[in-house]
C-alpha cells in the first residue's frame, strides 16, 4: 500500500512539473494569437470575403502571421547575437521554469536536425544493474548524468560518474524517453549492442 501510494505521489509531482510550463506555454501563445488577430483585422477588413474554407479570415490571417513571426525569430535564432541571449536567459531565467530543460531538450530532438550537445542516452552500471540515463554535461575525465525516473522521465536524480565508466547508447533521445515511458520495454536491445554479456563479471 505505501508503494501505491508514494507512486501516485510522485506521478502527481511529475504532472504538475510537466503541467506548469506548458501552461505558461499555452498562455503566452493565447495572448500573442489575440494580438495577431487584432492586428490582422485592418488588412482582413478591406478583402471581399470573410471566410476560406469555412474558416475565418480572421483567424486565418492570424495563424499565417503567426507561422511568419516564427519562422523570422527561427531565421534570428541561427545568429550569434541570438544565441548568446538564449543562453543567457536559460543560465539565469529559463533554468528556474521547472521541466524548460528536458522540454526543450525534446523539441529540438523531435523537431531539430541540430546536434543536441546534452542529453545524450547512456547506461551506467548501478548495483549490478545497466541503468538508462542522460549525458547532461561533461568534461575530460566526468560526465555529469541524470538518471530519469520511469514513467516520468522529466523527474529523477544527478549524479557524477567517471567517464571510463559510461557507455554512450546508438539511441536517440526521443527513442530513450520511449522506452522509459515504457517502463524499459526495449532497452535491452541498445545496451547488448554496445556492452558485452559478462561485462562487469569479477
Amino acid at each position: 500500500m505505501k508503494k501505491l501510494i508514494d507512486f501516485i505521489k510522485i506521478s502527481i509531482a511529475a504532472g504538475i512539473l510537466f503541467l506548469i510550463p506548458v501552461m505558461v506555454i499555452g498562455l503566452v501563445l493565447a495572448k500573442v494569437i489575440s494580438f495577431l488577430y487584432n492586428l490582422s483585422k485592418p488588412i482582413t477588413a478591406k478583402l471581399p470575403f470573410e471566410n476560406v474554407g469555412g474558416v475565418g479570415v480572421n483567424t486565418l490571417m492570424s495563424i499565417i502571421l503567426l507561422l511568419l513571426t516564427c519562422f523570422l525569430a527561427g531565421l534570428f535564432m541561427r545568429t550569434k547575437l541570438a544565441k548568446r541571449i538564449v543562453q543567457w536567459l536559460e543560465d539565469r531565467v529559463l533554468v528556474y521554469i521547472p521541466g524548460y530543460s528536458y522540454i526543450r531538450a525534446r523539441t529540438t530532438d523531435l523537431f531539430s536536425k541540430e546536434k543536441i550537445e546534452n542529453w545524450k542516452p547512456a547506461s551506467i552500471f548501478v548495483d549490478d544493474n545497466e541503468v538508462l540515463c542522460f549525458v547532461i554535461d561533461e568534461t575530460e575525465d566526468y560526465c555529469s548524468i541524470f538518471l530519469p525516473s520511469s514513467p516520468s522521465p522529466s523527474s529523477g536524480s544527478v549524479v557524477v560518474r567517471e567517464k571510463t565508466l559510461v557507455t554512450y547508447l546508438p539511441i536517440n533521445m526521443s527513442e530513450a524517453v520511449s522506452m522509459i515511458r515504457q517502463f524499459g520495454k526495449g532497452a535491452s536491445e541498445p545496451i547488448q549492442k554496445v556492452i558485452p554479456i559478462g561485462h562487469h563479471k569479477p
